[in-house]
């Protein structure tokens, strides 16, 4: 797990002892006098300026897995790590480009690969870092790697299908907007104009249309404002660790939401503790990484809690029961994976079902916004064609 990193100034010597001042990031200061000795300096004091925020960009899922999937072959040829990285620099796609030359640099230091990808310039997903330190201290780097590149892989692809699907919904929402605009900026105006012009009395249908689209106009700039000031405050505030728990509890009892983030949340914590304990991670340990893949603050405060009493003493089933940390599902299969010595199966098995039942709700979701949203622009743009068409046969010739 990565330490949050902090911004120290140092005073040293030189070799020749000429004096030498800096910055630089360390996650404490004895880390921080680490550095600067393995630089050659004499270290004479080394100040905290505070922490360094971070602002990682997270890997694209489709590189990020091509990337892991590349590197696993060449570590499963026989190639050391090291090595392995240095002909990874050729062959890796571009979104790795920034991180390899710091990822290399801390795995010649002696850090192991979940440890640099954990500290690395873009965000890796803790699901991956967590396979890897596994694998790193069980069943080998190469096939830690793979694993993780395969269900990354998966991610993406899930991913991918979800933004095909809404394709034609945001295709349909765009079309919507942009004739209900038209109409009520273009042409009703402009028949307004010409009704007026020949003293005649606009239709109440029309004027209501009239007055709402003004009200839109001239509530259009103070919404805006509004809502960037609410989404920036909205996002301090879930950025906050107690923030982002309490959001999450609240989505959590979003009705239809909240179950599918329970499954997703699910899937992810029951494919990573799997892996981690079939790789010979100890419970509690795996546990603590498993939540962090959770994805979702309150789940992992969950998982957290269990965590507690499987340390107290508390079988893994019972423990994810009493916090409700996972779906009954996934601690029915967890309580017949300790029964028959099949945990890591099960768990896995418990994340394939609760993953693919998330899938399919969400396609569903996605198949039923097309309708709800064809009928909703329909009813709008009907609206606005009736006042229209009243507006063109209440013109009266003038006697």
């Amino acid at each position: 797990m990565s330490a949050t990193q902090q911004i120290f100034e140092y005073r040293a010597l030189t070799a020749a002892g000429a004096r030498q001042r800096g910055t630089l990031d360390a996650p404490s200061a004895e880390d921080a006098r680490d550095v600067l000795r393995r630089r050659g300096l004499f270290v004479v004091g080394v100040v905290s300026r505070g922490a360094r925020r971070e602002r990682r960009s997270p890997m694209p899922g489709g590189e990020l897995a091509l990337g892991l999937r590349v590197l696993a072959d060449l570590l499963e040829s026989g190639l050391p790590l090291v090595r392995a990285l240095h002909v990874f620099d050729e062959l890796a796609p571009r979104a790795w480009k920034m991180a390899l030359p710091f990822i290399r640099e801390q795995v010649r230091e002696g850090k192991g690969l979940a440890a640099a990808l954990s500290d690395a310039p873009v965000r890796v997903p803790p699901l991956v870092i967590g396979i890897i330190q596994a694998g790193e201290a069980g069943t080998g780097v190469g096939a830690a790697v793979r694993r993780a590149a395969d269900l990354t892989d998966s991610a993406a692809q899930m991913r991918s299908a979800f933004g095909s699907a809404l394709a034609y919904p945001l295709i349909v929402a765009l079309a919507g907007v942009c004739a209900i605009v038209v109409l009520i900026t273009f042409v009703l105006p402009r028949f307004a104009k010409i009704l007026a012009d020949l003293g005649q009395t606009l239709p109440a249908s029309t004027q209501l249309v009239l007055r709402g689209a003004a009200a839109a106009h001239s509530a259009f700039l103070p919404a805006v404002v509004g809502i960037a000031i609410v989404l920036v405050s909205w996002r301090a505030w879930v950025n906050t660790p107690e923030g982002a728990v309490r959001w999450h509890q609240l989505l959590f009892r979003v009705p239809g939401l909240g179950r599918v983030r329970a499954r997703l949340a699910t899937a992810r914590v029951g494919y990573s503790l799997s892996a981690l304990l079939d790789s010979g991670i100890p419970m509690s340990a795996a546990l603590a990484l498993a939540a962090r893949a959770a994805g979702d603050a309150e789940c992992e405060a969950r998982i957290g809690a269990a965590r507690s009493l499987v340390v107290s003493g508390v079988s893994l089933s019972a423990a994810l029961e009493r916090t409700k940390a996972v779906t009954p599902t996934a601690i029915k299969l967890a309580r017949a994976g300790e029964e028959a010595g099949r945990l890591g199966t099960m768990l896995s098995h418990a994340a394939r079902i609760e993953q693919q039942a998330a899938d399919q709700t969400v396609r569903v979701a996605i198949r039923m916004l097309e309708p709800v949203l064809l009928l909703g622009f329909a009813c709008a743009v009907a609206l606005i064609a009736a006042a229209l068409l009243q507006a063109i046969y209440s013109i009266r010739p003038v006697a």
